[in-house]
């Protein structure tokens, strides 16, 4: 589809959705967190995201906001079921500790070492949580979910170029309540939460939440007999607020914790199209040919063949704890608001997976001329504290000034050690074979002064300019030892291709330190102008700013000092925000062009078996974004999102010398939809005692590499839920996800032909009852 016609496509549907209520989308808001009022009019959700209490329709900014009933209804447990709902979000993951999000285009590529940030900031009560494997915990006792589009460099900090996604936590509340959900699905999924709440004293209320879930996998690794991609987690939430009586003063303190045990999830090997069968796939064919049950095929695609079962040289494993604490104060002096977040979060990770799904050749009784087994093993430890102190004014309603300063604090202590092994069997290849072994010691430090002033014109014009200083220091030290080396074939050993290897001698190798700094301004400026209660017309040009690092896994010295440098995005994004029949219908547009410098970007060598970052010259992206909202009737409630991007590197040589000039970007789908219908009426006596969700989200094709060799098609997955409810306290559901049963894949890298690949969850459904009390 060309850039010309997703333009006319998008104004096709603004015309529509402007000329019918019945076509309408939902606004850059509420999507399903919306809900109906008496009068059949959407209610919103008041968000944050400018760092002033503010609905998303006032909000001159790409925003998407879902309430926690909302994300309830859903089901939405996950940061990948959140994906299917908020416009130009997406979700992959390269190891079970590297999260990858995308926004607009904008991604982590891959990067994972100890100096490596993220590009989609995440948030956790407004504290910035700064490394993936940590925040892999599910959504429960939320209040609301906000996902902002586009960079954010002023108010929310570095590695916000994309976005932001920001959780906040249901608050502690003076009167005493709680609620109980149990849920039972299949692949025997148990799911138990709840909380309860109340006041200790006229000014102090707390709050406990709680959640364990627990499931078996959806893969198995026939060689241990264990599931893989299954689930075994506990997470608990502690709340304190006080709110003194005729007192400016405000203070809420948040514990939490997270534990998950599980096997990590499922590695399969897909034989490319773009060349012949690769190692890896042409391996795990012949073992299953010899197993007389085959490897338990659960679908054939076109060009793919997968398995439910796995062939893992090694027993998997995934362990995650984590802990944090938050304490935000503040203080309203009238003329501003002085605010205090202090947070800090520690947090260790170990996972063993496969990235092939080929085992030793010993239990099936074959003999390859080529077969590679390559396990990981990865551990990590992390300390973070944050402090941020902001001051903010109100808003004037009519001509005058308004401001926000601020500072901001970061201190990380990061320790990483990542065991990689390759064995290559008949012909062997001494300079690959081996096992090597790194560990890294990083600590990163972040300082930032920012600030806003805003002056109002009138009640309908307003412009708002801010700028950021940020300054990143890293440093650490890094041992690299080549454990195992040479022409080795042991089946029973855990063996593959080390980057060391063909360096050191076996028990040799290097240590070294690194260390740089680097520093940013990034400004933002945005022209609002609100003709009417029901429209907001808003202009921005803003830029973001990514911190730059150190390679994970440097095959020597020289590689280990050498740093990449900071990416930066500036956006230009020119928006509307519109409320329609008698607010029956919102619809939110946003169109955008970025210009991406020093675009970060990780890739396989196939020469030395080992990653390798670069920063791609440029690259640009284009876009458009529509949202919309509409009640057409009492009881019906109609949602939808579309995205169409234009993605291109500008000029780009990667590591191993592929031109890769005017491609598409990868991990970026050309098009993302969703939409959604949610049914609600009386049954018998009983109040709104029936509902029912559907929800379709669709996603476009894409590559998962720069040069375009491993690519996926589209595909769409159909959600759904139907709950009865006696009354308010009581509610009886049943649900279901992916019910289509879809084959797709959330990861994917190219090697040697080959595409190792993790396939997305398949078919589930269940029951469920919850009380409140």
């Amino acid at each position: 589809m060309t850039w010309a016609s997703k333009c006319s496509t998008l104004a096709l549907v603004a015309a529509m959705a402007a000329a019918s209520p019945a076509q309408a989308q939902d606004a850059e808001g509420d999507e399903s967190a919306a809900s109906q009022s008496n009068e059949n009019q959407l209610t919103t959700i008041v968000v944050t995201a400018q760092r002033r209490e503010a609905s998303v329709q006032d909000t001159s900014a790409a925003i998407s906001a879902f309430s926690g009933d909302a994300l309830e209804e859903n089901r939405t447990l996950s940061f990948e079921d959140l994906a299917g709902q908020a416009t130009s979000l997406s979700f992959t993951a390269l190891s079970p500790l590297d999260q990858e999000f995308n926004i607009r285009g904008i991604t982590n590529t891959r990067l994972d070492s100890p100096s490596a940030d993220q590009s989609v900031g995440i948030f956790v009560d407004d504290v910035y949580v700064g490394r993936s494997g940590l925040f892999n915990f599910d959504l429960f006792d939320v209040d609301r979910v906000e996902v902002v589009r586009g960079p954010q460099g002023v108010l929310l900090g570095k590695n916000v170029v994309g976005g932001a996604i920001s959780i906040y936590s249901a608050r502690p509340e003076f009167s005493y309540g709680g609620s109980l959900t149990a849920s039972y699905g299949n692949y025997d999924e148990k799911l138990v939460r709840g909380h309860v709440t109340g006041p200790l004293s006229e000014a102090v209320a707390a709050r406990l939440a709680f959640q364990v879930r627990n499931r078996d996998g959806f893969n198995q690794d026939i060689v241990h007999d264990v599931d893989l991609d299954n689930v075994d987690s506990v997470q608990l939430r502690g709340q304190v607020s006080f709110e003194p009586l005729d007192s400016e003063f405000t203070a809420v303190i948040i514990a939490d914790y997270t534990n998950d045990d599980s096997n990590g999830f499922h590695s399969v090997v897909f034989d490319g199209p773009a060349a012949g069968a690769g190692p890896w796939s042409t391996a795990r064919a012949q073992v299953a040919a010899l197993r007389p049950e085959g490897l338990d095929v659960r679908e054939s695609l076109p060009d793919y063949q997968t398995y439910k079962g796995d062939v893992a040289p090694t027993p998997q494993q995934l362990h995650r704890e984590a802990f944090g604490l938050a304490l935000n104060m503040s203080y309203d002096y009238g003329f501003a608001t002085l605010t205090s977040v202090t947070g800090y979060r520690e947090g260790e990770a170990y996972s063993v997976y496969d990235q092939t799904g080929i085992g030793p050749s010993n239990p099936f009784g074959i003999t390859l001329p080529l077969l590679f087994r390559s396990p990981v093993r990865e551990r990590e430890e992390i300390n973070q504290f944050t402090q941020e102190l902001r001051l903010v004014s109100p808003e004037q309603d009519e001509r005058g000034f308004d401001f926000i300063i601020g500072g901001y604090y970061q201190h990380d202590e990061v320790s990483k050690d990542d065991i990689i092994s390759f064995e290559i069997a008949v012909p062997a290849i001494p300079t690959l074979n081996g096992q090597s072994a790194w560990f890294n010691e990083g600590t990163n430090e972040a300082f930032a002064i920012f600030g806003q002033l805003g002056y109002r014109f009138s009640e309908k014009f307003r412009v708002v300019g801010g700028v950021r200083y940020s300054r990143d220091e890293k440093r650490g030290v890094v041992r690299g030892l080549a454990l195992e080396t040479g022409d080795r074939f042991t089946p029973n050993d855990p063996v593959p291709s080390s980057p060391l290897s063909p360096t050191y001698p076996e028990g040799g190798g290097y240590t070294t330190s690194y260390s740089d700094s680097w520093e940013e301004l990034t400004p933002q400026i945005t022209a609002e102008f609100k003709p009417n209660d029901n429209i907001l017309l808003y202009g921005t040009f803003s830029t973001g700013f990514k911190g730059g690092g150190f390679e994970d896994d440097p095959a020597n010295p020289l590689a280990a000092q050498s740093s990449y440098d900071p990416e930066t995005v500036d956006n230009i994004e020119i928006g509307g925000k519109f409320e329609l029949f008698n607010r029956a219908a919102r619809l939110n547009i946003a169109g955008f062009s970025m210009r991406y410098k020093d675009l970060q970007v990780t890739q396989t060598s196939d020469v030395c078996l080992c990653n390798i970052t670069d920063n791609a010259a440029d690259a640009k992206i284009k876009g458009i974004e529509a949202e919309l909202q509409v009640l057409p009737f009492t009881g019906l409630l109609l949602s939808g999102g579309l995205t169409l991007l234009d993605t291109e590197y500008i000029e780009f040589t990667d590591s191993v010398g592929n031109v890769n000039d005017g491609k598409f970007l990868q991990r970026t789908p050309d098009y993302q939809f969703n939409v959604s219908a949610r049914y609600t009426t009386d049954l018998g006596s009983w109040t709104d005692g029936f509902s029912a969700n559907l929800s379709y989200s669709e996603q476009g094709g894409m590559s998962w590499n720069p040069e375009g060799s491993a690519n996926e098609d589209g595909y769409g997955l159909l959600d759904g839920r139907i709950s009865i409810s006696p009354n308010p306290d009581l509610t009886f559901s049943i649900w279901g996800r992916n019910l289509t049963d879809k084959l797709y894949r959330t990861n994917a890298i190219a090697f040697f032909g080959d595409e190792t690949s993790r396939l997305g969850a398949p078919r589930t459904y269940g029951a469920e009852i919850s009380i409140n009390f």
